[in-house]
């Protein structure tokens, strides 16, 4: 475990379409899919976590950023009654929806521009992933973020808790060290048993216990 999580540490954001042509082809042009991997090892809870009264699994740090927008546009102008020169533009660029008007008076009164600009929130699919157990039965944990192909997102602090990924060695690790119990059912049964003052005798009996490794 200590190796996978060496390599995890040392593990950078990468663009999952440029290592797989079948995802590649899966993703198109319209999303995008970020991969790192994840460090698995104790969680220990912050003043947030105490605060909300939770044992935290896992902590997940991500940044999401939307490309730049550059665009040359063209619109017909008119003149107004006051010899301004008047124009509006309307710009569509995912995720921006961008509209502005444009006054231009003559000199030397000032050029005005009122603009309203709309973003489109960025859905964000994130995924949790466990490989196969490799050779020492330790399975590396992976995140996915799945976004639009005009966001890019990069991956920062990723940890949980071995058990997020059910490693077999590492669960099979920390019962070697403690001392394990199993009762056996209760039992009964019915036959001849010798009483303490010698004689034999039909009875019924129970049994049971436990056993310890």
């Amino acid at each position: 475990l200590q190796a996978v999580n060496v390599a995890a540490e040392r593990d950078s954001t990468r663009n999952v379409a440029t290592t797989s042509r079948r995802i590649a082809e899966l993703l198109g042009d319209s999303l995008r899919v970020a991969e790192r991997l994840v460090v698995q090892g104790t969680q220990r809870a912050d003043a947030l976590d105490r605060a909300l009264g939770r044992e935290r699994k896992a902590r997940y740090e991500m940044v999401a950023a939307v490309d730049p927008l550059s665009r040359a546009v063209a619109s017909a102008s008119v003149v107004s009654a006051d010899d301004v020169r008047r124009a509006r533009f309307d710009v569509r660029q995912a995720p921006y929806t961008i509209g502005a008007d444009v006054a231009i008076p003559a000199p030397p009164d000032s050029a005005r521009m009122a603009i309203d600009v709309a973003l489109d929130a960025i859905p964000v699919d994130l995924r949790v992933g466990c490989g196969a157990p490799d050779r020492h039965g330790i399975r590396a944990a992976t995140v996915d973020a799945v976004t639009p192909a005009w966001a890019t997102v990069r991956l920062e602090r990723l940890e949980q808790v071995p058990e997020v990924c059910a490693t077999p060695a590492v669960s099979s690790s920390a019962n070697r060290g403690e001392r394990q119990f199993a009762f056996t059912p209760l039992t009964a049964g019915f036959g001849r048993a010798l009483s303490l003052d010698g004689r034999w005798s039909w009875a019924l009996f129970l049994g049971g216990g436990f056993s310890s490794w």
